[in-house]
């Protein structure tokens, strides 16, 4: 795609972050979640039951970036998130999904972009994170990578136990009283972030598209 910007066209790439909760009310558990995404077999020891999906195929990557340099295990990351909420209504997990620019064309170039992010969510949020990268469905548009980034809900101690919420869990007359800004703001810092990588890792790849995390009226608006 290009658009007009100040008599010169700009190359576009496809953008799309788009953040949503795992949450209880809806039905969905957070190791079933961390099972779906990473094509693993996981136990919930919560509630015993296993949430087997190893036969699901298109996942090309997974890995996980813990706070405090630890060391846990998807088994144990997912069922303490679930072991650490009580109401039946509560946000277990909270998943970031991203569109991976089709022009990064291999494998390592779509992990250092995806892995990076998912550190520096682990990093500013203290939580757990887990993300794996998914090629394009067989049947749909092949340009279609992109990656799940799952993260706890709970921020994790140097110990390894989940505390307190996390920011991104606060609603806005909580940040406003620790003096953050509000919910849509670290989103929009979120998008923005996601999208610098991106160039970056555009631009490592010698590519000349770039992606832009604005709405296209704030883009045409610039042009």
């Amino acid at each position: 795609m290009t658009l007009l910007c100040l008599g010169k066209e700009k190359t576009v790439a496809i953008y799309h972050l788009h953040t949503k909760p795992i949450s209880r009310s809806s039905g969905r558990s957070a190791v079933a979640a961390a099972a779906y995404r990473t094509a693993s077999r996981l136990l919930d020891e919560r509630t015993g039951r296993e949430h087997d999906y190893t036969r699901r195929g298109g996942v090309e990557s997974i890995g996980r970036c813990m706070p405090h340099n630890l060391d846990i295990s998807p088994a144990d990351l997912w069922s303490r998130a679930e072991l650490a909420e009580k109401r039946k209504d509560a946000r277990v997990a909270r998943e970031v999904e991203v569109a991976i620019p089709a022009e990064l064309t291999t494998k390592q170039q779509r992990w250092d972009l995806v892995s990076e992010f998912a550190g520096r969510c682990a990093g500013r949020y203290g939580v757990g994170v887990q993300f794996a990268i998914h090629a394009p469905h067989r049947h749909g548009d092949q340009r279609n990578w992109h990656g799940h980034i799952l993260m706890t809900t709970r921020k994790i101690s140097e110990t390894g136990e989940l505390t307190e919420k996390a920011q991104m869990e606060l609603s806005d007359s909580e940040l406003r009283k620790r003096g953050l800004g509000a919910g849509r703001d670290e989103i929009e810092r979120m998008r923005e972030g996601w999208a610098i990588l991106c160039n970056q890792a555009l631009e490592r790849a010698q590519s000349k598209e770039r992606v832009d995390h604005r709405s296209l009226e704030a883009q045409r608006e610039e042009a």
